[in-house]
């Protein structure tokens, strides 16, 4: 019955409603209980002084005379008057045959004589009876009583006007309940059809709210995004993998042409010589190849977090352009540096951001044609160091620039060089490890601009 949600919810906030309404009954019963029984004590309060007053002045004949007058303006059948003697002996009282089942209050009376006010139930009557007891001062007492019949009539009016509307609210409530909480978890419904989908292969589901709470938006959009997130993975992966066959295959099948030409014995030493020399660089490039995608993935899941120590970044790009430079001079390529004299402090570490500014001179280097020009720089920007390499080489297609940082793509105009499509990857692991980020900016025919932000903090 309650394995649903809503339902849950709805029983939960009807007994929470039923509680507190029974609690507010409760209080409010017993204050108008409370205050009707004061009302009626203190007009038995007034009528007992008003009396001993009428007894001191004109004794029991006026006492009796002020009893008939009392009991005869309200009605005997409401109230009755009787007075006792000290020995406890009725002397006068009003008509008591519709008062049938009254305590004679003999013994009684004298144990309860402290107790003024005294709440009793007559045979065959369910109305209470109020009883108040006055001494008239020279050992006579004077007992006065009412039947609460109006104040009961008023509390049970009140009683069935309260469980009349407490079941009408208590029923509109579980309605409006469940119809609030069923709309309020409307949107996990969504999301739990969109996560079947996603469970069956459908990868393209994303869900649309027209409304709800802020919470479910948010639901939602986490959602919506961990979909984005999976299928970019998915299809990174498909690709990951087709480039890794695709570059996997040429150097084994070399390797395989290499160990089937040893197998026939027909070569000399010397070629045997050059045979095992080429299955060496060729595994070294497949060793090269596994390290870069570990290194990556490792950096990715924050697995190598880069040391935390002083970087001078101006001696990283000295070093960097001084061991490309023979490269870059024998391509016939200008490499220029652009550096402040002020030290360029960052926090990280020193080898991982050498490595990336050399896969990014490299790549400069690479891509641009003889005469070309390669400008490396560096300053200070908003409590970042940002350091740029620039090109006046091809450019990267604007097909091509969305795609750079994927695992092993390669564009078109770099299948005719040598990589492997892990550099770029390589260099934004380094960089988001660092709390930096990398951008790239190029135009056909237009040239290259890399450029990396680190925070110096």
């Amino acid at each position: 019955m309650f394995r649903t949600l809503p339902a849950r919810l709805t029983f939960l906030y009807t007994l929470l409603f039923a509680i507190l309404s029974l609690a507010v009954f409760e209080t409010i019963d017993n204050n108008l209980e409370t205050n009707l029984l004061q009302r009626v004590d203190t007009e038995l309060s007034g009528d007992g002084r008003e009396c001993v007053e009428i007894y001191q002045e004109n004794g029991l004949e006026g006492l009796a005379r002020e009893v008939f007058l009392e009991t005869e303006g309200e009605g005997d059948e409401h109230v009755f008057i009787r007075v006792y003697s000290p020995e406890f002996k009725v002397v006068s009282s009003s008509d008591l045959s519709r008062w049938q089942g009254l305590p004679a209050h003999t013994r009684e009376l004298e144990i309860h004589r402290s107790e003024r006010f005294q709440t009793i139930y007559l045979p065959g009557n369910r109305d209470r009876v109020r009883i108040f007891f006055q001494e008239l001062g020279d050992g006579h007492l004077i007992q006065f009583g009412k039947i609460l019949s109006e104040d009961e009539q008023l509390l049970k009016d009140f009683r069935g006007v309260f469980y009349l509307s407490f079941a009408i609210m208590l029923m509109v409530g579980i309605l409006i309940g469940f119809y609030v909480a069923k709309n309020a978890l409307s949107g996990i419904q969504r999301v739990r059809h969109g996560a079947d989908q996603m469970s069956r292969g459908d990868l393209s589901q994303r869900i649309v709210l027209d409304g709800g709470s802020e919470e479910i938006k948010n639901l939602t959009h986490s959602f919506n995004r961990m979909q984005d997130r999976i299928q970019s993975l998915i299809g990174e992966l498909h690709d990951v993998t087709n480039n890794v066959a695709h570059d996997l295959r040429s150097p084994v099948t070399r390797m395989r042409g290499l160990a089937e030409t040893t197998l026939t014995g027909d070569q000399s030493l010397e070629e045997y010589r050059d045979m095992a020399g080429a299955v060496v660089e060729e595994s070294d490039r497949l060793v090269g190849i596994i390290n870069v995608m570990l290194e990556i993935a490792e950096t990715d899941a924050g697995l190598r977090p880069p040391a935390q120590k002083p970087v001078d970044i101006k001696e990283i790009i000295q070093d960097v352009a001084e061991l490309y430079s023979s490269v870059a001079q024998d391509k016939g390529i200008s490499l220029t540096t652009k550096i402040p004299e002020i030290d360029l402090i960052v926090y990280g570490d020193r080898s991982c951001l050498q490595r990336a500014l050399a896969n990014l001179l490299d790549n400069a280097i690479k891509f641009t044609q003889q005469g070309g020009q390669v400008v490396v720089s560096a300053h200070t920007e908003n409590q970042h160091l940002v350091v740029k390499v620039v090109d006046n080489g091809p450019g990267i297609p604007k097909d091509d620039l969305v795609r750079i940082y994927d695992r092993f793509f390669r564009g078109d105009q770099s299948r005719s060089t040598p990589g492997n499509g892990l550099g770029l990857t390589l260099v934004q692991s380094i960089v988001h490890a660092h709390g930096g980020e990398i951008s790239v900016d190029s135009s056909t025919d237009q040239g290259t601009q890399a450029k990396i932000s680190l925070p110096m903090h």
